[in-house]
């Protein structure tokens, strides 16, 4: 039985109440605005063009993500936690405004990567918060609701972005958030107590963070050339600018990773790897589902987002369900979510053109499952894992390769797309076409992660009597 002073009723006591929901409000509205873009981005096109981007509002969304949460802590060391605070928020309020009025797509894409950064900040800075604001009896807690959120996200993102679809008026998705952004400002700057800016200030890891930017940007660019050898020699760039971001960071006298980030030699280096390709799967599939549902099956907008919501819920469920998992269950959880995930996605993909949506969703319910009992318990042995004295760093960038991950899934996905044709135009041909190519590769990754993970629980066990 919890004691007082670790109990639900303590964390929204002594005025802590305010700031558990200022700061929930802030990552709800990120969470949020993740789920409603591959909702509306149907009818986005449809009205702006520019089908060979489709992928690209949620890429530079991502990009920006990564740079705003490698940029937190040097804001609020420049300005003060609650100046800080209060400039993300505005910065994400401002990207809204633009996504909502843009006249074209290059508007739009831009106004999404203002908004990305803004939700970058919003979501590193709101984790320093947590552990300032939250003593550690109450800190767990207050990370729950935050995980209680984006379940709530997964329900709201796509019930808003499906409505407005269905009316034919997508900005509205955009429109209707403005007043939640605007009192998250509020809350913070009249809410959250003030703190004095740090004597020095950290410089930014320019160099790295556009290496890193500059990788997936290079394989979004190569799906709208058109031309194989281009793109071929763009993939090559990209892998080439990810790599000497890591070098350049195990150098750096204040790295962003951890020192075996991409070692296969090292369990951290494993585990990033199947963060990376789980997020791939995940968000190549998500990218592109409602699409296909809409074009394929005629499944109207609401309903067409309400899958990727199956998608994020059965994740939670299965994480709840078997975080007190040991042992062997372990185990089964680790390996075997993302073997049972990559075989129905499998499934969809060879049957997409048949399939009757509700089979679909079960394929998408087993894939949620499948990746939510893997992650949690991934996440466990990461840290478990990490080199000593590299614990925090480790934990703190498990986000930052899970951000990578769903940008270069966005980015790739949109380079198989257009590759099956679905750049000449939003037709069943090219539409049955891309869906097939892009979710039997994510189907790929969750195989791959499968592989990874016999390697890492391989190297635990060898670990382990050194341990």
């Amino acid at each position: 039985m919890s004691s007082p002073s670790s109990s639900w009723t303590a964390l929204f006591s002594g005025g802590r109440g305010i700031y558990v929901v200022a700061l929930n409000l802030g990552i709800g509205l990120h969470a949020i605005d993740v789920f409603v873009i591959s909702t509306v981005m149907p009818a986005v096109v449809r009205d702006l063009g520019g089908v060979a981007f489709y992928a690209w509002a949620t890429m530079l969304y991502m990009i920006a993500s990564i740079m705003g949460a490698a940029s937190g802590n040097t804001l609020r060391a420049a300005v003060g936690a609650r100046n800080g605070y209060s400039m993300a928020g505005l910065l994400f309020l401002l990207g809204t405004i633009g996504a909502a009025a843009a006249p074209t797509m290059a508007a739009l894409l831009a106004a999404r990567f203002v908004q990305g950064l803004g939700g970058g900040l919003i979501v590193s800075q709101s984790m320093g918060l947590i552990r300032e604001l939250f003593d550690d009896s109450i800190r767990t807690r207050a990370l729950a609701t935050v995980s209680g959120v984006w379940g709530v996200a997964a329900l709201l993102g796509p019930l808003l972005g499906g409505l407005f679809g269905e009316f034919g008026w997508w900005r509205g998705a955009f429109v209707a958030t403005l007043p939640l952004i605007a009192l998250f400002v509020i809350l913070a700057w009249r809410m959250l107590p003030p703190s004095e800016r740090a004597r020095s200030v950290p410089h930014l890891p320019f160099r790295r963070l556009l290496l890193l930017g500059g990788g997936v940007l290079a394989v979004g660019v190569g799906g709208t050339t058109g031309s194989l050898i281009l793109e071929l020699g763009l993939l090559v760039l990209a892998v080439v600018m990810v790599y000497l971001a890591f070098r350049l960071d195990a150098e750096a006298e204040i790295p962003l990773f951890p020192s075996r980030a991409i070692s296969f030699n090292h369990r951290v280096g494993v585990a990033f790897a199947m963060f990376f390709l789980m997020s791939i799967t995940h968000s190549a599939a998500g990218l592109f589902l409602p699409l296909i549902l809409q074009v394929i099956h005629g499944v109207g907008p609401l309903g067409a987002g309400y899958f990727n919501a199956i998608l994020a819920l059965s994740w939670t469920t299965a994480s709840f369900i078997t975080a007190g998992w040991k042992g062997r269950a372990e185990i089964v959880a680790l390996a075997w979510g993302p073997a049972f995930a990559g075989a129905a996605l499998a499934v969809v993909a060879i049957g997409l053109t048949w399939m009757p949506p509700v089979a679909i969703g079960i394929c998408m319910a087993v894939t949620g499952l499948g990746i939510g009992s893997s992650s949690l318990h991934l996440t466990a042995a990461t840290m478990a894992g990490a080199v000593s004295g590299e614990e925090a760093r480790t934990a703190s960038t498990i986000p930052t390769v899970r951000m990578l991950g769903i940008a270069f899934g966005s980015a790739g996905a949109g380079l198989l797309a257009n590759l099956a044709g679905l750049a000449s135009g939003i037709t069943l041909a090219n539409v049955q076409a891309a869906g097939t190519i892009v979710i039997g590769s994510a189907a790929v990754a969750a195989a791959l992660v499968f592989l990874l993970a016999l390697r890492l629980l391989a190297q635990r066990r060898v670990a382990a009597p050194a341990e």
